[in-house]
This record gives C-alpha cells, sequence and structure tokens, in this order.
C-alpha cells in the first residue's frame, strides 16, 4: 500500500534527479496535465516488485542475523551469549552494537536483491510520455542484452548500499537503545 501512495513522489524525485527543473508540485501538475493520472504511476511494478520482496528479505535477515549474533561465543564480550552464559546483564552497547549489525546485514542483503527491480523501476519512469513503452521483462531483457547481467542489473548497487545500510543500522541500533531505555524507566 505504501508504495502506490508514495509513487507519484518516487516519479517525481526520480525526475528531479535527473535533471528537472521544476519544484515537487509543479512537476506533478505538468504530470496530470501532460499525461493524465495514470502518468503518476509510472514505474510501480518494479517499484513494488522491489519494496515487497525487500521488506520481507529484511526482516527475515534480520531475525536470522539477531539469532545467528546471540547465539554465537565467536564474538567474545561483544556478543550477548558471553554474557548469558555467564548469568551476567548484558551491557547496553553489547545489545546496541548487535543491533547495528544486524540491521546493517538485513539491509545489505535485501538491498542486494531487489537491486535490479529498483533499476527497472528508474528506466521505466524516464520513458518519456510518447516514447517506447515495455513491460518489466522486456525492459529488463533489453538491459541485460545492451549492458550485461550484473552492469546493467545492479547499476547504481553501491551507491544504493551506501545509502540504505546504514540507515537500517543506524534505525535498528536506535530502536533497541530506546527499547532498553523505556524498559529502564518502565521498571
Amino acid at each position: 500500500m505504501s508504495s502506490v501512495t508514495t509513487a507519484p513522489l518516487e516519479l517525481i524525485r526520480t525526475r528531479q534527479a535527473t535533471g528537472g527543473s521544476r519544484g515537487v508540485l509543479d512537476e506533478f501538475r505538468y504530470l496530470l496535465r501532460k499525461n493524465g493520472p495514470l502518468a503518476l504511476y509510472r514505474g510501480l511494478g518494479p517499484m513494488i516488485m522491489r519494496d515487497i520482496p525487500f521488506s520481507a528479505l529484511y526482516f527475515l535477515s534480520l531475525e536470522s542475523a539477531k539469532e545467528l549474533l546471540s547465539n554465537s561465543s565467536m564474538l567474545g564480550p561483544w556478543g550477548t551469549c558471553h554474557y548469558t552464559e555467564q548469568g551476567m546483564k548484558i551491557p547496553t552497547s553489547v545489545e546496541v552494537n548487535q543491533a547495528f549489525l544486524s540491521g546493517a546485514t538485513a539491509g545489505a542483503i535485501a538491498t542486494l536483491a531487489t537491486t535490479p527491480f529498483d533499476v527497472l523501476k528508474t528506466r521505466r519512469q524516464m520513458v518519456q510520455q510518447g516514447g517506447q513503452k515495455q513491460g518489466m521483462i522486456c525492459c529488463a531483457r533489453q538491459l541485460v542484452r545492451k549492458e550485461g547481467f550484473f552492469k546493467g542489473l545492479w547499476k547504481g548497487n553501491s551507491t544504493r548500499l551506501v545509502k540504505i545500510v546504514p540507515g537500517y543500522a543506524l534505525m535498528m541500533s536506535s530502536i533497541e537503545l530506546s527499547k532498553i531505555i523505556l524498559q529502564d524507566v518502565m521498571y
């Protein structure tokens, strides 16, 4: 549902990033006037194919990474297992660091797996009205034929990783720290 509601803003952001000089409202009005309301949803298919698997992979990877780190004695005093085995209270810094690592790992896995759909979304959004309209599969085939499988479908992946991984790492460590602080305050 969030992809459907944010699709017009994502389209406008993509157009602005590739040379558009209009403001958000002006670009919105322009697209509506020139191409009609459906133009605001160009690239929605690949966007949904990116967002749903991203969320599923992110949360699956997050829980797996949390469990793996919690049960690993290889981390020594940087892992929760070290403290639980000795019956000691786990330091806040250790819990926050594990949340940070889990968030970063999950963000990286989800990003790597879904970058092709992000590339296809951007390509579809940049097709000018009246230009050659292609379905997602046709667009992917053409991209692979012209630029190669990895070079084409994972174009911009490193930039996407640099944007997403730290954000999810910080988000998870902030959530964990907030939970600890609230538990201390509440109990």
